[in-house]
């Protein structure tokens, strides 16, 4: 007879357990390396870098994002910062950029400054392409876009000439010192510009974005001409007239300091 050959059955059981075993050790590795990690520094926002701010100051904007150094790192989402962040009035776009570990970038676009004005109080502010009034804190700043005088608050043309003030190029605005409301008949919308070059212009809000870029040329032909001064009506036609012809005396166009360039706040030329 012949002898059978032992069958070696497989350790299955003892090799499932010990499979089971190895999983839960690295699954309580991983769960103390998290706890660990969560409780160190490194989970932590250790530095808010905050960019694109003049309007604003950082301190404004870093409550706005409601994020602070301690806070932690994976606690909060970039999109809702930035939703935070541009429920500023002053701001328009916001990017939030995290960079491991515990950095914090908050990149403001604010709405562009197009014009200043005085308050009864004297004091200065700073207006922005929306129409918003902002406080000049820093009285070094440089008046380097036209003063918006004679506006009433709320004015919805104020708020037209601010949004069509951002689509003229900072040259363009920097020859301009100071812009009034003169309403006719004809123009409801129809203001008053002085320039630095000592020219007075008449135009409407609603020309003004094409009839500007026609200024600077007109200056410059009037300058060939040995003219330095005057009005410029920009309206359905482009035309320079002397201040004695258009204000009907020759002193008109004298202001109370004996310059030239601006009349009387109550000279109008009828329509």
């Amino acid at each position: 007879m012949q002898e059978r050959m032992p069958v070696l059955r497989e350790e299955r059981p003892r090799i499932r357990s010990s499979r089971k075993l190895i999983f839960f050790l690295v699954l309580l590795f991983i769960t103390l390396l998290a706890v660990l990690f969560f409780r160190s520094s490194l989970s932590k926002v250790a530095q808010i870098d905050i960019q694109g701010n003049s309007a604003l100051s950082a301190e404004e904007i870093g409550q706005a994002a409601g994020i602070e150094n301690g806070d932690n790192f994976f606690g909060f989402r970039s999109a809702a910062v930035e939703a935070r962040l541009r429920k500023l009035p002053a701001i328009e776009k916001a990017t939030v950029r995290k960079k491991f570990p515990g950095s914090l970038t908050l990149i403001v676009e604010e709405y562009p400054r197009v014009a200043f004005q005085i308050r009864p109080d004297g004091q200065k502010e700073m207006l922005l392409a929306n129409g918003l009034a902002i406080p000049v804190k820093d009285n070094g700043i440089v008046v380097d876009k036209p003063i918006l005088s004679g506006w009433e608050e709320g004015s919805e043309w104020k708020l037209k000439l601010c949004q069509t003030l951002r689509l003229i190029s900072d040259k363009t605005l920097a020859e301009i010192s100071e812009i009034k409301p003169s309403p006719t008949y004809t123009y409801e919308d129809k203001i008053k510009m002085y320039t630095r070059s000592q020219f007075e212009v008449y135009t409407t809000v609603t020309y003004l974005q094409d009839k500007i870029q026609y200024l600077s040329e007109m200056i410059e032909q009037m300058s060939d001409k040995s003219v330095d001064s005057g009005v410029f009506e920009l309206l359905e036609a482009n035309t320079h007239i002397p201040f004695e012809q258009y204000y009907g005396t020759a002193d008109s166009s004298k202001n109370a300091d004996g310059k030239k360039g601006n009349a009387p706040a109550g000279s109008k030329k009828a329509n």
